[in-house]
């Protein structure tokens, strides 16, 4: 039987693929992939400080942060479909009160219930999801659904920026707040199943995973509790490591249009720029989850860093036009890492038994990162007029967090031993 399909139609987890390409590609193609393109006509409107806006995308990560540590809390108080339903309201509406801000803290104010909802609707809530609907082809699901994200900031930085030069930054808020409204609300009540018993379906794979001596077996029993994870130096390893990560290759997006423009090339050039990086994304998102599923979650989990590093590299570089293509092979494997590469090594190092917790824990980490950047970033160039130091900064934290993957990372013969 052909993988993408059950009982001669096509498996419904495919849909919910489809489903988080709907909700990647506007709530994070646009709420965060394309906040860029805003920083330096509301700071030349507003008066604000490149620091202090981009302190948005600090809160942005900050509450995502406290929603990823309690995240197994909160799933044995809620159901998730719940709160994917409230979040898919609130989060275009804080994102339309943009338009109407007069000051750095109403942005403050909307930054926080984006943050929440952007947890509730994005990476957290379809690892889970896609989790439950594929034992097999896990990470080729994974990825084609977070593909959505780098869809969305190709198809909407360009747009963006088209659109604050023609009718205003408060106008763009409000146009792109109704598409994501539009997206969110349909993929969500009337596409998302959390589960597959939800449609009376199993998951994809689940007779080959049950199969001679492992019919008796529950998979989602199997793995290791928080509780006892977090005393392991194995797990914390893997903390800090998904902390130096996300912190460096995530800058990337959150400075690429300005960088560029700071460097000598045209606001359009740049735009250009920051929409080819993310379709590299999308294709890169895709392709790490593939690479996840055939070489394993070592060799996956080091490339994919590798690539960050080479981004990183081309960012400081990158006034000499022939750099510009480590920029997109970082953001193409890099920048995947953190919404493919990360509930990967959840899951494959960790087991189901308590993954709510254990991928909460370590997407925590991986915000600590997000909320660390940004405000680092600005305060660089808000000083030293140039984001190179911290780019610096982030290199050599990308090649300590290979050196520490590759140590305590098992090799796929080790690990299936």
């Amino acid at each position: 039987m052909s993988p993408l399909r059950s009982e001669g139609k096509i498996f419904y987890g495919w849909v919910i693929v489809f489903a988080g390409i709907l909700i990647m590609s506007t709530v994070i193609g646009i709420g965060w992939n394309s906040f860029g393109q805003f920083i330096k006509p509301v700071c030349a409107d507003m008066g604000f400080t490149r620091q202090a806006m981009s302190t948005n995308m600090t809160i942005f990560s900050l509450v995502q942060m406290f929603v990823n540590f309690s995240w197994g809390t909160i799933l044995k108080h809620f159901r998730l479909h719940d709160l994917m339903r409230v979040a898919a309201i609130a989060f275009p509406t804080a994102y339309f009160c943009y338009s109407f801000a007069q000051n750095i803290w109403m942005f403050y104010a909307c930054s926080m219930v984006i943050g929440v909802t952007m947890a509730l609707l994005t990476t957290l809530a379809f690892s889970v999801i896609v989790s439950n609907w594929f034992y097999e082809k896990r990470g080729t699901a994974i990825g084609i659904a977070m593909m959505g994200t780098g869809i969305g900031g190709m198809v909407f930085n360009p747009l963006a920026a088209r659109l604050i030069m023609t009718v205003g930054w408060r106008s763009t808020f409000r146009i792109l707040a109704v598409v994501i409204f539009c997206a969110a609300f349909t993929a969500v009540y009337f596409l998302i199943r959390v589960r597959p018993e939800d449609k009376g379906l199993k998951p994809l794979g689940w007779e080959k995973a049950h199969e001679g001596e492992k019919a008796n077996v529950d998979l989602d029993q199997e793995g290791e509790l928080f509780k006892d994870l977090i005393k392991t130096w194995r797990f914390r390893g893997v903390c800090l490591c998904v902390c130096f990560s996300t912190t460096a290759i995530g800058t990337m997006t959150q400075v690429m249009a300005p960088h560029l423009t700071d460097n000598g090339y045209a606001t359009q050039t740049a735009a250009f720029m920051v929409s080819f990086c993310m379709a590299a994304l999308a294709l890169g998102k895709m392709s790490l989850g593939i690479i996840f599923d055939r070489l394993g979650t070592k060799r996956s989990t080091v490339l994919s860093i590798t690539c960050g590093f080479l981004g990183i590299t081309g960012m400081i570089f990158c006034r000499y036009w022939f750099m510009l293509p480590l920029i997109v092979v970082g953001q193409c494997l890099g920048s995947s890492f953190g919404t493919v590469g990360v509930p990967m090594i959840a899951q494959n190092l960790f087991g189901r038994k308590d993954y709510n917790s254990n991928y909460g824990f370590i997407a925590a980490c991986s915000s600590v990162g997000g909320a660390l950047s940004p405000m680092i970033n600005g305060a660089v160039y808000d000083h030293l007029g140039t984001y190179n130091p911290a780019f610096t900064v982030w290199a050599c934290l990308l090649v300590c967090a290979v050196v520490i993957f590759s140590i305590i990372l098992p090799g796929e013969k080790k690990k299936n031993a």
